[in-house]
């Protein structure tokens, strides 16, 4: 039974570790990956004082960035701009985020279940608690797979109160 434990400790751990992997950072402080929106695409833009602008991307040159908003196209200046984050893409993150909750959540409830149904822990319970926890994983997988979310583009360096 300890082997069947081990081995399910040793999924979860694994489950944990491809989520660890997909919040891995990338260099967001380049204007230039801004290059990579397409006109049309749904963008939201937080200023440096903290106003999110929701919309649809227009331009994009080397000291500003447009939108098109309910109210009308809005162009920030560039040193206005805090961070841009680009609707869509994420999937294969959410998936590994709600594969490692969903893993470790079925292997939790798998080993409630049959602990309250059988009153002790035995190999049987085991082996079913890490069937729940593959089948969860599946699951989690699947529902963090179907929302696409939103991602960061660019984020500058906060400036402190005394350079604004």
């Amino acid at each position: 039974m300890r082997r069947l434990i081990t081995a399910g400790c040793l999924i979860v751990s694994l489950a944990l570790l491809v989520t660890a992997l997909g919040f891995a950072k990338t260099a967001e402080d380049s204007w230039d990956n801004l290059k990579q929106l397409r006109a049309g695409q749904r963008i939201q833009v937080v200023d440096m004082d903290w106003r999110s602008l929701k919309g649809k991307f227009v331009r994009l040159s080397d000291d500003a960035i447009s939108l098109e908003t309910k109210g009308g196209e809005v162009t920030l200046e560039r040193g206005r701009v805090f961070r841009v984050s680009a609707h869509g893409g994420g999937r294969a993150k959410n998936a590994s985020v709600g594969a490692a909750a969903g893993a470790a959540g079925g292997l939790a409830l798998g080993l409630l279940a049959f602990f309250l149904y059988s009153g002790e822990m035995d190999h049987e319970a085991a082996k079913a608690a890490l069937a729940t926890a593959a089948v969860w994983s599946g699951i989690g997988a699947g529902v963090g797979a179907a929302f696409p979310g939103w991602h960061t583009v660019y984020r500058a360096k906060r400036p402190s109160k005394k350079e604004r």
